[in-house]
């Protein structure tokens, strides 16, 4: 059997020095890549080098790395089409906007109704540090875990990773069940800022008959006990 996992972060260029991104290192899909050798092979697309250096060459993980969401949108479509994956574990921390220019913020007006902005594009290949106020517009990013049942029309398991912050466990669990059902997810693990790290990290799996609290240090274990029932 061959797997494939996702981890880690995208960073999306601003100008040629800066970027933006998120703070996830990658560490769950490494675990479970990890622990997923005991049932068979896997393919890991990582942002983080140092994780692809501590690989072994000849071992049962085959480590590949991106850096924004064109390389791994790029990197998921060749290796789509070219293996057949018995389960798929999405837990990259993909960016949900794309830089599309900065500009110098001249004038706010703010009404009732909202506010109107009078900017000026400045967009270079290093934006100045002189600028008393500046803005970077976004476009939104395409949805990488949507394709995997249109676009590439992968028929196999698939686990997709959600995060939210400020939201109590029952709106958690109303959430991640809507969005495990729009991305055609045999399961989703759910969980919050808050439940990352500490004593009583981890995170609710939902799929099953009723969701699953399931200790951080348990994850990636449980990952391998459903691909085992697959």
């Amino acid at each position: 059997m061959r797997f494939l996992v996702t981890a880690g972060n995208t960073r999306e260029k601003i100008d040629r020095v800066r970027d933006w991104g998120n703070i996830f290192t990658g560490n769950t899909g490494l675990r479970i890549a990890r622990a997923l050798t005991q049932a068979g092979e896997v393919d890991l697309l990582t942002s983080n080098a140092r994780h692809l250096e501590e690989l072994p060459q000849a071992g049962p993980i085959r480590g590949r790395r991106f850096t924004n969401h064109a390389d791994l949108r790029d990197a998921l479509s060749a290796m789509m089409k070219s293996v057949e994956y018995r389960a798929v574990f999405m837990t990259a921390a993909v960016s949900d906007y794309r830089p599309t220019g900065v500009y110098e913020i001249l004038d706010r007006q703010v009404g009732e109704e909202g506010e109107v902005w009078r900017v000026r594009g400045v967009q270079a290949g290093k934006v100045k540090g002189s600028y008393p106020r500046v803005a970077v517009a976004g476009e939104r990013t395409e949805k990488l875990v949507d394709l995997f049942r249109t676009e590439w029309a992968y028929r196999g398991f698939l686990v997709k990773f959600k995060l939210e912050v400020g939201v109590g466990a029952e709106e958690l669990i109303r959430i991640g069940e809507a969005s495990r059902l729009a991305s055609g997810a045999d399961y989703l693990v759910a969980n919050t800022l808050e439940m990352v790290e500490g004593e009583g990290a981890g995170a609710y799996l939902l799929g099953g008959a009723s969701p699953e609290w399931v200790p951080r240090a348990r994850l990636a274990e449980r990952m391998v006990e459903l691909v085992r029932r697959v």
